[in-house]
């Protein structure tokens, strides 16, 4: 059920939130919808008019897995399964729209769950856009993970008017002290947003104990969590990745999967594990939106993931994604000696690292790593802004600015990587700071704490070999010491 916040008068936004998404009363273009007319274009994250990819140029922005270590041989051994099948013509129909039933089986029997509960999805944005528009009406408020994927802002979009809470993140998940006090400042959510496992940007894994405390609350104030959860089968050598139990147990969680990080992006599939109440709902809801995923790849990936060698191959890329993160890791470490603190990656893709001198001009810096024939992402970008409307959800791709309530939450960090590379996984104590519940309780607005993002990087170590790595990090150290002497 959707719960009223009455903290706040009509008009305004309720304490700690900031409205995004389109402007219904924006002008409409001719032809078009206020939905189509009041989409903003890309800012910071994604915006192509803020990179300059050179010949020669080093991109470590980006989120694609090393398609050498994608299982290929199985792949292909799957498609001539699928053509040499008797029938095979008759497989070219239209299928259901939740996914075909014994794809939705296999799915279920990994996640523990009723098929009636797994909806296939076009990819992982297809199944946030699901999650979205399932649960979210107009007005609405939201929590999300602050740093945030920014691409999940922008499926926000397709809701006019969704309020955003911005809630820190720490090693071992989203701030569950925050969120509690928000809830008990007046903020009443429909949704909340994170990625549990090896978050992107910053790496945390979602604990079981916060996992079942969110789930608590959830029950309690009537919210929906949506459990973002791409990365969850890339796990470094002894990385404890706790179970999704919490998906499996609980009717207030949505859980959002996808192949494109194990199979390649290209494939566009995925799933969701939805409520068993609202199933039926989801069924619908997924047969308007494009009627159903290709049936002919779900055939194939069927065939792919019940063979153990799909598992043993994401086992095997796991591996390899280790050693290229201890290698940019060891890297930036060499070429910025003392000016990082970085959390190391325990899985994924992402290596997140912060400068420690925040008075540099983080601007500069990226204009002269670009110079030097390097990209990446700047941490502003994952930021969550107080300010909204006009600039719609994307509006939060840069929190540098803005004003925070929260500014004595204070950046853990900070010190906790002072050892270097030894420091890794024990001391990343915090990706954000404690989110302020003070400051939503006296009616504050409480955007994005700035501290958590500013002079940051997210550097991706998935796509490249080492030699590549290890030079794009003498790029990011020259151009470093270009702007800061």
């Amino acid at each position: 059920m959707t719960h009223l916040d009455t903290t706040a008068p009509t008009g305004t936004s309720p304490a700690g939130t900031a409205p995004t998404g389109t402007d219904p009363a924006r002008t409409r273009l001719p032809g078009g919808s206020s939905l189509l007319s009041g989409l903003p274009g890309r800012q910071g994250f994604g915006d192509a008019s803020l990179i300059r990819v050179g010949t020669g140029s080093i991109d470590l922005g980006g989120g694609n897995p090393d398609r050498s270590l994608l299982p290929v041989d199985l792949y292909r051994e799957a498609v001539h399964e699928l053509m040499d099948s008797p029938g095979y013509g008759a497989r070219l129909g239209y299928v259901p729209a939740a996914g075909t039933p014994s794809f939705r089986a296999l799915l279920a029997e990994r996640e523990g769950v009723s098929p009636e509960r797994i909806i296939v999805t076009s990819g992982g944005i297809n199944g946030l856009a699901l999650a979205v528009l399932g649960t979210l009406d107009p007005g609405d408020t939201i929590v999300v993970d602050d740093p945030i994927f920014p691409l999940f802002l922008r499926v926000l979009d397709l809701v006019p008017g969704v309020r955003v809470v911005p809630v820190g993140v720490q090693a071992d998940g989203l701030d569950v002290d925050a969120l509690e006090a928000h809830l008990a400042a007046g903020v009443r959510p429909q949704a909340v947003f994170t990625v549990p496992t090896f978050h992107n940007p910053g790496g945390a894994v979602l604990s079981a104990q916060k996992a079942q405390r969110i789930t608590e609350l959830a029950e309690r104030w009537g919210f929906t969590v949506f459990a973002d959860d791409p990365y969850r089968e890339l796990a470094f050598p002894g990385a404890e990745v706790p179970a999704a139990a919490w998906v499996r147990d609980s009717e207030h969680v949505i859980g959002v999967n996808t192949f494109s990080k194990t199979l390649g992006p290209a494939l566009r599939l995925g799933y969701n594990v939805v409520p068993s109440a609202l199933a039926e709902q989801y069924v619908k809801l997924r047969n308007r939106l494009d009627g159903q995923a290709s049936g002919v790849l779900q055939d194939i990936v069927e065939r792919i993931v019940g063979r153990p060698e799909y598992a043993q191959a994401n086992a095997a890329a796991g591996a390899v994604y280790a050693q290229k993160a201890r290698a940019l890791l060891d890297a930036l470490h060499r070429e910025l000696p003392g000016e990082l603190d970085i959390i190391e990656p325990q899985g994924g893709f992402f290596l997140w690292a912060r400068f420690r001198d925040q008075h540099a001009d983080f601007a500069a810096l990226f204009d002269a790593a670009q110079d030097e024939g390097l990209v990446y992402q700047r941490g502003e970008w994952f930021g969550v802004t107080p300010t909204g409307g006009a600039g719609g959800a994307s509006g939060a791709a840069s929190a540098a600015g803005a004003a925070s309530a929260a500014g004595a939450a204070g950046d853990a960090v900070g010190a906790a990587n002072a050892a270097g590379p030894a420091g890794g996984a024990a001391v990343a104590a915090n990706v954000a700071g404690a989110a302020g519940g003070a400051a939503g309780a006296t009616g504050q607005g409480l955007g994005g704490d700035p501290s958590r993002t500013r002079g940051a990087v997210r550097l991706t170590f998935a796509e490249l070999d080492v030699p590549t790595l290890e030079e794009g990090a003498a790029r990011l150290g020259r151009a470093w010491r270009r702007i800061h002497g």
